[in-house]
């Protein structure tokens, strides 16, 4: 996506998706912003909240109901992203694992994570100025203009408030009953964010990553350059990490639960769709060529097996969708 976050007006919007595509359109947070699923005929269910204030605030609480479903998007320069995600499994994120006592906070990076279970994200986007202009952030003050990124985890009592008083602005301003954009809820929101930077000052917080993380973290950053080229396979994949084919299986298996073959080939599938959905003009042999899939059969095979109908059973219903609406 272009659109970066926040709007330049104060505005609410809700959402709810049935599609991970659909979905991942709806937040306007980040660049490029993709979802894939990642199992087989899994059920897909998300829901937004956000309020975003005057171009330099946005407030965002998302659900997803899915068992395994990957994210991969680019945090704009110009804004800072603050999340905490939580799920009834950690979620891996930039090669780390994270819940809901940890708070990352980056800009100008790119954002990886994969939850194998239902989750909730709870975030805050401010512009880089504004975020300047309202915290004391001794640790960020050369980083204005560079990427970075910071794994926190601060007291449980700042991370219980900034939950209760994220969502309670966002219930408030849904229901009609929050009549000023920053309302006593975000001011106690921005208390604990700099609670939040000034534990970050203290030097306490180390959250390395796996080595196995690691592993399957530049493999997915790797192939996600490569998705369209169908030459590009798991000895690529190997090679450009300089490791053996059992560390980059084992790897794969004990952080996604599923071999880097049977990844590649979901990413693949999942991108296939996406073009199906948002550019229904073109044949369903571009899309498949576009997605890294030169046998057409095979294709239509596998995304049968993975969605549970056929690619043209995807366009049909799409077409119905449209012609009813």
């Amino acid at each position: 996506m272009a659109t970066h976050a926040p709007q330049n007006e104060t505005q609410f919007r809700y959402m709810e998706s049935h599609n991970a595509y659909e979905h991942a359109g709806g937040l306007n947070e980040w660049d490029d912003n993709r979802y894939h699923q990642l199992e087989k005929n899994a059920h897909f269910h998300g829901a937004i909240a956000s309020h975003s204030i005057a171009g330099s605030v946005q407030v965002t609480r998302e659900t997803m109901d899915s068992a395994c479903v990957e994210q991969i998007c680019h945090v704009p320069l110009d804004s800072i992203v603050i999340v905490n995600v939580r799920s009834s499994t950690d979620v891996l994120l930039n090669g780390r694992y994270v819940n809901a006592d940890t708070f990352h906070i980056s800009s100008g990076r790119s954002f990886h994570a994969v939850s194998k279970s239902p989750i909730e994200a709870l975030m805050l986007t401010v512009s880089k100025e504004s975020f300047f202009e309202r915290f004391r952030a001794e640790a960020f003050l050369n980083i204005e203009t560079k990427p970075f990124e910071r794994y926190i985890k601060p007291s449980a009592d700042t991370q219980i408030d900034f939950e209760l008083n994220l969502k309670s602005h966002l219930s408030k301003i849904q229901s009609g009953s929050g009549q000023i954009p920053f309302s006593t809820d975000l001011e106690k929101v921005f208390c604990c964010v700099q609670e939040i930077l000034d534990f970050e000052t203290s030097g306490r917080v180390v959250l390395p990553p796996s080595t196995r993380a690691y592993i399957v973290e530049k493999s997915c950053e790797f192939f996600a350059n490569h998705v369209q080229d169908e030459s590009i396979g798991v000895l690529d994949l190997c090679n450009h990490l300089r490791i053996s084919r059992r560390t980059l299986q084992y790897s794969f298996e004990d952080v996604l639960g599923m071999t880097p073959l049977n990844y590649v080939r979901s990413v693949r599938l999942n991108t296939a769709r996406n073009l199906l959905i948002s550019s229904p003009q073109d044949t369903i042999q571009g899309a498949a060529l576009d997605a890294g899939f030169s046998h057409l059969g095979r294709f239509s095979k596998y995304y049968n097996e993975f969605f549970g109908e056929l690619p043209s059973q995807t366009v049909n219903r799409l077409g119905a969708n449209r012609a009813h609406s």
